[in-house]
């Protein structure tokens, strides 16, 4: 099938899944910690796939030009967006939590976390091209600073668990490889960008 944009699919799914775990944590438990605690776990892992999708697009489609690539690319604008939301409504969900708990969060999650929700909703305000046109060379920093800082943070969430040897470890050493491949993916396509330009400056000095 051939790539096209669908810019509504992104946000259809998250809210579509969204409505699932509000069904399944709140509608047979009720509103409750626990409930809340639930929620909140599975919109941050719901979040981190969409993450995924945005953080590798640009790479897989230097490294694997197939269809499915062309397709994140092309959508790629609405996915990150779309992220945006879903953590977002993770963060409205966590915020619910404490003040139900009574727990407070460490002041190194708050600084953390805080850090990638300004990160988050920058680059979700500036993914439009009136902002690409703007701000110029400082866009693509942002971007680039933007999405790694998100990637450290899921990552020091999820290989965290693991050390601390926390249930269910099997899924949160698999989060963890995934956000290493990720990141091997960008590495491997930022290498492989590098060799062509310079590939291309000797060709052109020959």
């Amino acid at each position: 099938m051939k790539a096209r944009k669908m810019p509504a699919l992104p946000f259809a799914l998250v809210l579509g899944l969204t409505a699932i775990w509000l069904v399944l944590f709140f509608g047979l438990n009720g509103v409750n910690a626990d409930s809340l605690l639930g929620f909140t776990r599975i919109t941050a892992r719901t979040s981190v796939f969409f993450f995924l999708a945005a953080f590798t697009a640009s790479g897989l489609i230097k490294l694997w030009r197939t269809e499915a690539a062309r397709f994140l690319v092309m959508n790629r604008r609405q996915i990150g967006l779309a992220f945006a939301l879903a953590h977002f409504i993770h963060l409205g969900a966590l915020i619910a939590f404490f003040a139900l708990s009574g727990e407070r969060p460490g002041l190194v999650t708050i600084i953390g976390g805080g850090g990638a929700y300004l990160f988050i909703a920058l680059m979700a305000a500036t993914s439009n091209d009136w902002s690409v046109r703007k701000l110029g060379p400082y866009w693509r920093r942002l971007h680039l600073t933007g999405s790694w800082y998100v990637w450290v943070i899921f990552l020091n969430s999820y290989a965290g668990r693991v050390t601390e040897g926390r249930e269910p470890r099997w899924m949160f050493a698999g989060l963890a490889l995934l956000l290493f491949a990720a990141a091997g993916l960008r590495l491997a396509a930022w290498a492989k960008g590098r060799t062509a330009k310079r590939a291309r400056r000797a060709a052109e000095t020959a």
